[in-house]
């Protein structure tokens, strides 16, 4: 049974969404921004052409299978399309309640539920015809289920996230990693800090009978990794359509604008350094930056960073800070998760070249 605070506190989150949902189709009556892409698409698809495909889009159909729903209630207008992804948040917000809730109490649980879902890098695209928030409710209902030792089903969920977003398969990568990592500390394999599970993780190895067990926990998510490798060297790369302006690259900075907007607290020298070396040799600015300034990283890039040659130096110690701050935070969390979930963040964000705040959500 749902708890009546979490009820209420869900009810101030549907409300606020359902009043912006409102104004942005009263205000904004014409696709927004690469709206005019998903919007196109999805009608063609509710129109049953299946084989067109835009060549300016990058990411799978699956935000488009989904809204075929909407067929049911007439033509899959420009509203009805948006409305699509605010359902979507709603149930993201029980989604990310759900995960707080298994060692929180009911309102406190809901309260950081309602927080996470109305960051603005995630709360503005339930009310536009993005990828994004469903992209980002597959991989938290992935974690969920497999939480829930549904291996499965989320599996399954996190095969549909890939047809949301291609980086989404890195995240069912940790999904999985962190199961096996679970079913480790529950069966007795690893426990303490990291370098004694590296240790005890050698030695459980050794013997393939005991490691049976964890290899089927493996299975869904192993089976989603390798279906997108096949996807990749059949499609000759990540990116559907857009491929020119969507390379791969070493965007190292991208880590440090990550930290930025999450948490802050102390400074370390070398850390200082280390990122003085990133931001010289590894900064990227992508043609789309400075080439549209109806996007806030436009006016970030233009005032922030361009201002002066030495001006993203400035922002160093800024970085450092919410590096270790976002670290701290996680301290709880088991040594070998912590470290899965760095380089999946890493493996998702470093390698595009284009600066999007709505990347870091998920």
């Amino acid at each position: 049974m749902v708890e009546l605070t979490a009820a209420a506190v869900f009810g101030v989150y549907a409300i606020a969404s359902a009043l912006v949902l409102q104004l942005v189709n009263t205000e904004v009556r014409t696709p927004y921004m690469d709206e005019q892409f998903h919007i196109r698409q999805a009608q063609w698809y509710c129109m049953g052409a299946f084989n067109k495909w835009d060549p300016k889009l990058t990411t799978p159909p699956g935000l488009y299978i989904v809204s075929l729903a909407v067929r049911t209630m007439g033509a899959c207008t420009l509203d009805r399309l948006r409305a699509v992804n605010c359902v979507l948040g709603c149930i993201l917000f029980w989604t990310v309640y759900a995960l707080i809730r298994q060692n929180t109490r009911p309102f406190r649980a809901a309260i950081k539920a309602l927080t996470l879902c109305m960051l603005p890098t995630s709360f503005f695209f339930a009310h536009v015809y993005y990828t994004d928030i469903a992209s980002l409710l597959c991989v938290l209902l992935a974690q969920l289920l497999s939480v829930h030792k549904r291996h499965v089903w989320a599996g399954v969920v996190g095969g549909a996230g890939v047809w949301m977003r291609q980086t989404n398969v890195v995240w069912v990568a940790l999904v999985g990693g962190a199961a096996v990592e679970r079913w480790m500390r529950e069966n007795g394999v690893v426990s303490g800090g990291l370098v004694q599970s590296v240790g005890q993780l050698v030695q459980w190895m050794k013997s393939p009978r005991r490691w049976r067990e964890a290899v089927w926990v493996a299975v869904p998510y192993a089976f989603v990794v390798m279906a997108f490798g096949v996807f990749v060297r059949v499609n000759g790369g990540i990116v559907l359509g857009d491929k020119s302006n969507h390379q791969a690259g070493v965007h190292v900075p991208q880590m440090f604008y990550f930290y930025a907007p999450v948490l802050s607290t102390a400074v370390g020298l070398a850390l200082t350094l280390v990122m003085a070396v990133g931001v010289n040799r590894f900064t990227v600015e992508h043609p789309f930056l400075l080439g549209d300034n109806r996007h806030y990283t436009f006016y970030i890039w233009k005032n922030l960073f361009r201002s002066c040659w030495w001006a993203r130096y400035l922002y160093i110690p800024g970085y450092v800070s919410c590096m270790l701050g976002v670290h701290a935070a996680l301290w709880r969390a088991p040594a070998l998760w912590h470290i899965m979930w760095l380089v999946c963040t890493a493996a998702v964000l470093v390698p595009s070249p284009l600066l999007e705040l709505r990347y870091f959500t998920n």
